[in-house]
């Protein structure tokens, strides 16, 4: 037999592509991390605007964030806006997210998570404003069938009425749960639904297909658990646990404390 086709060359062949191959995906993945990056940046933004009601173009995306939205760090303990933690610092221009998730410290929910977040909630939340509607736009998830759903959902900053809702990232089924992406269902958020009533509990529902009443989301046909999953994350992160604090506090369209 030719030494060429021997077992040990063979999987000497096989190794020296396996090495090749892996170094060739490593470099492509750091070389394309930074636009990466910058499109994660781009997509978010995208999601801001359209949660608040702003059209937009491709090109323009930029250009109407930074002239319509302004973001703020919250301490989800206190309900107030802060400059800085022990892990970032925030200006009106930019803001290290990828950071602040990395490395701030967690509150344990102690076996309480009705949204299915892990069991732990983080302590700063960053938050957007869109001042020319009074609108808050605030970071929602929660476990929906088979994925955690990401999202934004906006309220009116006078009675904290919904503006709109949209989820960036979810792995739901399409046709079923993945109907949160449709358009005819989000409009149902446009619609001034309350969402708290005189002592900031939450009384605005995602209800089964069909069943919605004036403070209540028609939910997803065929989708029951994405839909309660929808109903439990607005609940846990507008209640108490979550924004409750921050809702209820005074005006929101200040300078963020020093």
């Amino acid at each position: 037999m030719n030494n060429r086709d021997s077992v040990r060359n063979t999987f000497l062949v096989m190794s020296m592509l396996c090495i090749i191959c892996s170094v060739l995906v490593s470099s492509a993945a750091v070389g394309l991390k930074s636009r990466q990056d910058a499109n994660a940046s781009l997509d978010l933004r995208k999601n801001i605007l359209s949660v608040s009601g702003i059209d937009y173009i491709d090109g323009d995306i930029e250009k109407l964030f930074s002239n319509n939205i302004e973001a703020r760090l919250v301490d989800l303990n206190t309900g107030s806006y802060v400059k800085k933690t022990k892990y970032s610092e925030m200006d009106a221009t930019s803001f290290d997210l990828k950071k602040l998730d990395e490395n701030q410290e967690m509150t344990d929910l102690k076996g309480n998570d009705p949204a299915g977040i892990g069991g732990q909630r983080e302590n700063y939340a960053v938050v957007y404003l869109y001042p020319e509607k009074q609108q808050l736009i605030l970071p929602v998830r929660g476990k929906g069938l088979w994925s955690t759903l990401k999202g934004f959902i906006s309220v009116s900053a006078d009675d904290f009425t919904t503006r709109g809702i949209t989820f960036y990232s979810h792995g739901e089924t399409p046709g079923l749960g993945g109907e949160v992406d449709n358009p005819a269902w989000k409009a149902q958020w446009n619609q001034s639904k309350q969402t708290l009533d005189a002592d900031g509990q939450v009384i605005l529902n995602v209800t089964k297909s069909g069943a919605a009443g004036p403070n209540d989301i028609d939910g997803l046909a065929g989708a029951t658990i994405t839909t309660q999953g929808v109903d439990k994350l607005i609940k846990y992160w507008l209640g108490s646990e979550g924004f409750g604090l921050y809702l209820k506090s005074g005006n929101k369209f200040v300078d963020a404390a020093n």
